[in-house]
This record gives structure tokens, C-alpha cells and sequence, in this order.
């Protein structure tokens, strides 16, 4: 897709590039705040926590069942599945890149503007908090 813009975000690739093979858990307790379809993130959820933290989880292959704005997720909860999903105005579009979960955090001023950090010192903290699932899709 290219352009001028930069990149907000961390992303985490699969170990086989097949689209809804692995899950996509919260990282907090929160509210999911938007659900659906972006041009550039596809198919995505935005999680705002308890302290106001915006977590962005983008290009899912799927949600997970009976996830909808405005309800309560906790953290480790399972809320869809990595894909390849966006780069383009048509919602589903797939294929346009390799199989990945892009994760962004957002953190808001104190003049309440939202401003994007670095995930990835955060996830390699989680890293050692691993959960096991056994799941069927």
C-alpha cells in the first residue's frame, strides 16, 4: 500500500502463514470500543482498558464468537484469530501480505490527544506470562 505514513504498531507473524490457525487474546480487562472493517487494518477490534489504554488488533482472519463494541473482555480472553486480512476498500479482501496479527497501543495526553508507543518491549514482558490454549475453529 505504501504512502508517506509510518507504522504504529508491532507485528507478530505465525509460524506457517495459515489464516486463522492461532488465536488473538486481549491484553488487558476492557471494553471492546470498535469491531470491523478498516481499508488499511481489515478486519479489526480496538480494546480500551480500565486505565484508558487503547490496544489495536488488526488484519484478523476472524472475530471469535458473540464479540461486540461495547462489551466487557478480560485479560487472556480469546477475541479472534490472526489473518491477512485489508489493503483495500473491499471488506474480506485477503492475500496482500503474509499471515500476521498487527498490535498497536495508544496511549492519550493530558490535552486528550491519542499518540501511538512502541508494543514490543511490552510484549517481550508478556512473553514470559505464555497461556496454552487448546482450541477447535
Amino acid at each position: 500500500y505504501g504512502g508517506n505514513r509510518s507504522h504504529e504498531g508491532c507485528h507478530i507473524m505465525t509460524l506457517n502463514n495459515i489464516r486463522g490457525e492461532y488465536p488473538v487474546v486481549s491484553v488487558c480487562d476492557g471494553v471492546v470500543e470498535k469491531i470491523g472493517w478498516l481499508e488499511l487494518g481489515g478486519y479489526r477490534i480496538g480494546v480500551r482498558s480500565e486505565t484508558g489504554v487503547y490496544y489495536y488488533y488488526a488484519h484478523l482472519y476472524k472475530y471469535e464468537n458473540n464479540i461486540v463494541e461495547g462489551m466487557k473482555i478480560h485479560a487472556g480472553q480469546v477475541i479472534g484469530y490472526i489473518g491477512d486480512t485489508g489493503y483495500s476498500k473491499v471488506e474480506g479482501t485477503t492475500g496482500n501480505f503474509d499471515v500476521h496479527l498487527h498490535f498497536g497501543i495508544y496511549l492519550t495526553d493530558k490535552n486528550g490527544n491519542e499518540y501511538t508507543v512502541n508494543p514490543y518491549p511490552m510484549l517481550k514482558k508478556l512473553e514470559k506470562h505464555v497461556i496454552n490454549y487448546s482450541f477447535k475453529n
